[in-house]
């Protein structure tokens, strides 16, 4: 087995290779959409959306009539096999989310919705690493304990308002909290994620599991290391802070990885280090505004309002292509999981597109569209549309939330 260090010093240096040698144009599509067939999907759009309207009037709506309708308009409308729906909508996936959220308001009845989505997103990826893995789809303490460290941390670490040396003394305690020293807390932050910190140690013995921790520590250096994205004194290169980016995501997916499993491979942390990185820079390419707007740097940010990123998204599209091919490599028998995940990629780039508008030119905007579906134009328009979904679902983790705030009272 290589040296963990190593391992991750080769593989970020060959993404930033990649990244460097990616084309900045976009490869040629032969699927293009008329106008009249963009109407006739966006008329099935229609129809999918009028339903959830009336589904959102109900004093109680039809879950399984809804996850039918949901099941059917990804298979008819968007092209998902039976085997990927199954995954996406199974009751497992289900079941573990809904496990997820009751326990996090078990542990935080403060929790935020806008919190509690953030560590689901990260619950998400672990359930579909977990059946990669072949293993239960399932929520355990060590695994919600995780995904909740990164509102706590993640949040603060980002806050404009607190001061670099506050963040750097929490830092230094909160790497000593996991590398296994108890001592007492002094703030809120600390006594949340010491908290959190106690549930892993309940389920991994330190000396039986090293690696898992020192997992936590090489997330939580890569995160410290991110506060350099909001000195805006320093002058970081472009590898610099494409290094950043793919440390911080790696290290998230790899600790993810590690909880799952205990043990990992040095195929299974290449995987894993690419699926972070790739991950945290799709992250970044839809944040660009709002990092901008916050003094954030990132390779995405430090080009606004000067340059538009035409290029640099048809660069994030190619090196999601050499992480797909890595996956095709390393697991040539997951075609459920390598299909998913490329739609997915290819939905958040044109999410990135739609919503920074701004950021693109008018002509690259164009070219994009030819090739989808739906015309753009409508795709913003019924994104107001779909908030009864989001009211769905909403009012489902409401009626958790009141489940654990009676079994409190």
């Amino acid at each position: 087995m290589i040296e963990t260090s190593t391992l991750y010093n080769t593989l970020t240096d060959q993404i930033v290779q990649n990244w460097m040698l990616a084309p900045e144009i976009l490869p040629s599509i032969k699927t293009k959409y008329s106008n009249f067939t963009k109407i006739l999907w966006e008329s099935k759009f229609d129809k999918f959306i009028h339903f959830l309207k009336k589904q959102s009037q109900l004093n109680h709506p039809d879950r399984k009539k809804l996850l039918n309708k949901l099941s059917q308009f990804f298979k008819y409308n968007l092209n998902y096999s039976e085997a990927q729906l199954h995954l996406l909508f199974s009751d497992d996936m289900i079941s573990a989310s809904k496990d997820f959220i009751i326990n996090a308001w078990k542990f935080d009845p403060d929790l935020s919705y806008e919190e509690i989505f953030q560590a689901l997103r990260n619950m998400w990826i672990i359930f579909g690493l977990q059946s990669l893995f072949g293993k239960k789809i399932e929520s355990t303490p060590s695994l919600m304990a995780y995904s909740l460290l990164y509102p706590y941390t993640d949040n603060f670490l980002d806050d404009l308002t607190i001061s670099n040396e506050e963040k750097n003394k929490f830092s230094e305690r909160f790497a000593l909290r996991l590398s296994g020293v108890r001592s007492s807390t002094s703030t809120y932050i600390e006594k949340q994620t010491f908290a959190l910190v106690d549930l892993i140690e309940d389920e991994f013995n330190r000396t039986e599991y090293p690696q898992i921790y020192q997992s936590l520590i090489d997330i939580h250096d890569a995160q410290t290391k991110s506060i350099d994205l909001l000195d805006n004194t320093q002058l970081l290169s472009e590898t610099d802070l494409l290094k950043i980016c793919i440390r911080k995501g790696a290290t998230s997916v790899i600790a993810d990885g590690y909880l799952i499993l205990g043990e990992l491979s040095d195929q299974q942390k290449q995987l894993l280090f690419e699926y972070g990185a790739y991950l945290q820079i799709l992250d970044d390419l839809q944040d660009a505004n709002e990092d901008y707007e916050m003094g954030v740097n990132t390779c995405f940010s430090r080009l606004l309002p000067h340059q538009k990123l035409d290029k640099i998204l048809c660069k994030t599209y190619y090196l999601g292509r050499s992480f797909l091919r890595t996956l095709q490599k390393l697991y040539p028998n997951e075609k459920i999981f390598y299909d998913l995940l490329r739609r997915s990629f290819g939905l958040i780039l044109l999410a990135s597109l739609l919503q920074n508008q701004q950021n693109f030119s008018s002509k690259f905007i164009q070219k994009m569209e030819n090739h989808s579906p739906f015309r753009y134009s409508f795709i913003i328009q019924r994104m107001e549309d779909l908030q009864p979904l989001k009211h769905l679902f909403l009012q489902k983790i409401e009626n958790y939330k009141q489940q654990v705030s009676a079994k409190v009272s």
